[in-house]
């Protein structure tokens, strides 16, 4: 049986922050630390892989970051779109 895959969009936009800048480099250093797959845009990050690690990716990057800042996390997510 052929492994589940699945895309994932994210876009980490903080709220109410001094410097944003470094809150979005701290998420993406977390997407870039899990081993998944994943291409930076301009305004959101794509990420490709097994479901279960992209909602546990999730998941740690709202508890890392909820304690640290206010955001929005808006996620778009597909089991069609490149798998």
């Amino acid at each position: 049986m052929a492994k589940k895959i699945m895309t994932c969009e994210i876009a980490f936009v903080p709220v109410q922050s001094h410097d944003y800048i470094a809150e979005v480099n701290a998420v993406l250093d977390i997407i870039k630390k899990s081993g998944l797959e994943f291409n930076i845009g301009e305004m959101s990050t794509l990420i490709k892989g097994e479901p279960e690690k992209i909602f546990s990716l999730l998941e740690r990057i709202y508890n890392e970051r909820c304690d640290e800042s206010k955001f929005i996390m808006s996620v778009r997510m597909s089991n069609v779109c490149g798998c």
